[in-house]
């Protein structure tokens, strides 16, 4: 019995040690910049970035039209960090019922395939993204790297990440939201050795989080799971099933809902 009882105050030491861990400060700087994201990209570089994302400063647009990819780089100097964001679909409900999932062979690791339309438009914008955090590292050496993006820019940050920390950009975290699988068993395992800071955030029913199929497609580990009364509990493993996994019946309101902001423009602009 005392061991049991041993055993269990454990537990929930470590419990409420991985549940302190959440970086808070970085999570919400993060969240407001994803949710920026969904601003009109000709307003990037002049809008004025409120909340959480108070004090960052935008030095470049990530504007590619061949794949619909959106989003900014910049710098946010009371966290010595330079910033990487993508914007998400801007049309969640058709993004999700024509979502193509085919995998792809992926170079960096052995047997590792990733989601085809994801790989195709990173790799369509990551040659211009590395020159401009190249350029930001030069100027700011001792700053961080965060690498950020709601939904499809979730999937985008996390190829990212893992090009730029391969490229020498380091330190580097990854932090995105309502993230949608990427790729095979394979690359889940890889990734989640090879990206050692990654926060991978969803929230309550959140439906994205559960495409594609698990039975090709695995999330990486590092789940921070938002439960409907928005606290945050660390996960583990790949899918946990006491986290985003649990839930069968999901929906499009959870997606677009985290750390209390919902994620769209106006939202970040009439703050």
């Amino acid at each position: 019995m005392q061991s049991i009882i041993l055993i269990t105050l454990v537990l929930c030491l470590c419990a409420s040690a991985v549940a302190a861990s959440f970086d808070w400060a970085t999570a919400n700087s993060s969240v407001w910049l994803a949710a920026g994201a969904y601003c009109e990209t000709n307003t990037y570089m002049t809008r004025t970035y409120k909340g959480y994302s108070s004090g960052f400063v935008p030095y470049y647009v990530i504007d590619d039209k061949t794949y619909d990819v959106q989003g900014y780089i910049g710098t946010m100097p009371s966290q010595s960090a330079i910033y990487v964001i993508f914007r998400g679909s801007t049309s969640i409900q058709d993004w999700v019922n024509n979502l193509d999932a085919v995998l792809t062979d992926y170079p960096r690791c052995s047997g590792c395939e990733v989601h085809k339309g994801f790989y195709k438009a990173q790799q369509g914008v990551i040659g211009a993204v590395t020159g401009y955090v190249q350029t930001l590292k030069s100027k700011y050496p001792s700053y961080t790297v965060i690498v950020t993006g709601h939904s499809l820019g979730a999937a985008m940050a996390t190829l990212t990440a893992i090009d730029l920390k391969a490229s020498g950009m380091t330190p580097l975290r990854m932090f995105n939201f309502g993230s949608p699988r990427v790729g095979n068993d394979e690359f889940a395992a890889w990734a989640s050795t090879d990206l050692t800071d990654r926060n991978r955030i969803t929230h309550y029913k959140d439906m994205v989080p559960h495409v594609p199929m698990h039975e090709r497609f695995t999330h990486i580990s590092g789940e921070w799971y938002e439960d409907e009364d928005t606290s945050v509990k660390g996960c583990t493993g790949y899918e946990d099933p006491t986290c985003s996994y649990q839930w069968s019946i999901t929906n499009i309101d959870d997606h677009m809902n985290y750390l209390t902001l919902y994620m769209g423009c106006d939202a970040v602009s009439n703050a």
